[in-house]
């Protein structure tokens, strides 16, 4: 049943669903907008970045609202009674289901598209249609799920932007984590300016990478990403804890398997341009870290470096190389072409949700 009310109501919003969410939508990915950010922030005319946090976004969808939004463009009363069933679900806690007046149904295959319905009207749209055009310079905006960061030209225009976020999110029943949201000098000016006011240039989080203000070889401006400290350690603990569960259940040559598998899942994400450093360090650790559990599957060593490095070899050990290229140089000719006398096409006017 979620199934084909997923099928029945994903062809009617990705219509209209703006271009800046990326998020559990057909076709579109977190690699693709952390390459739209990189090349804006490099490109276009930016200063100053603000990264935000919801809290507990999942949990906190205001029920009313999303019923009002699905009622903007389902015209059949009998899928919104259908969703709002589902809505009304609850929540699970240890072990047991609570009804919930808020909140989208865990575990659903319907809540993606749920949450993307709802902050298109809440943040999208209000962003596209108010803030981006009552801005005094340029303002670009980059979501993926709950997960969204704003890029302008002016600082007073991200002060802004910042200062009104809190009242948008409360009138739609959400929480804005203040601690995590700030707005932070970025661009091509950013490192230069910081230095000279005896500063460490400021760097921001986004999608598990750490983006900070780079150099090319010839001293230009770059953006530059590395995976993110919190996340590596996160990724780092799975692998441990996964070692050290399954090293009494696999075989040796199974558990080597699964863990490149593991290892290669992770290459996969975060082997992009200028990450390769940090990509090496999780492959290096994650070797070490087998090495150790693989020979605590018994009381007799079961491998020393030599044998272990042939096992790695005989299951094709992952290497650190690039799997990404999100280098906004070698890129922007070939998007110049490709959307090159591309035209934009109108939007319906939107109502209650404006603000």
């Amino acid at each position: 049943m979620e199934e084909a009310t997923k099928r029945t109501l994903e062809p009617i919003y990705e219509a209209v669903f703006e271009d800046s969410s990326y998020g559990y939508r057909p076709g579109r990915n977190q690699h693709q907008c952390l390459d739209a950010l990189g090349r804006t922030i490099q490109q276009k005319k930016i200063s100053t970045v603000v990264e935000a946090d919801i809290k507990g976004f999942f949990d906190k969808v205001n029920h009313e609202w999303m019923i009002k939004f699905l009622r903007h463009r389902i015209g059949d009363e009998r899928v919104v009674r259908l969703i709002i069933r589902m809505l009304k679900s609850g929540i699970l806690e240890d072990g047991l289901v609570h009804a919930s007046e808020e909140g989208t149904p865990q575990g659903s295959i319907l809540s993606p598209l749920l949450s993307n319905i709802y902050l298109h009207y809440v943040l999208d749209l209000w962003f596209s249609r108010r803030v981006s055009r009552q801005s005094r310079g340029e303002a670009y905006y980059f979501r993926f799920a709950d997960d969204f960061v704003a890029c302008f030209q002016y600082s007073d225009d991200a002060e802004g932007f910042r200062q009104r976020l809190k009242d948008r999110l409360e009138g739609f029943g959400l929480e804005l984590a203040e601690e995590k949201t700030r707005g932070i000098e970025f661009g091509r000016f950013a490192r230069k300016d910081a230095y000279k006011r005896g500063e460490k240039p400021k760097e921001f989080t986004f999608l598990g990478f750490t983006h900070y203000c780079g150099k090319t070889k010839e001293g230009g401006f770059k953006v530059k990403r590395r995976t993110s400290r919190k996340k590596l350690g996160q990724s780092l603990d799975k692998f441990t804890d996964w070692a050290r569960k399954v090293r009494h259940v696999l075989r040796k040559g199974e558990m080597l398997r699964q863990a490149r598998i593991r290892v290669l899942g992770h290459l996969s994400y975060y082997a992009i341009t200028d990450n390769l450093e940090r990509c090496d360090y999780y492959v290096r650790r994650a070797t070490r870290i087998l090495f150790k559990w693989l020979n605590r599957k018994s009381q007799r060593r079961a491998y020393t470096w030599e044998s272990f490095n042939q096992a790695l070899a005989w299951v094709e050990w992952p290497k650190a190389r690039l799997r990404k290229d999100l280098n906004p140089f070698r890129r922007a000719e070939a998007n110049r072409r490709m959307y090159r006398g591309a035209g934009c096409m109108g939007k319906p006017l939107v109502r209650f949700w404006e603000g």
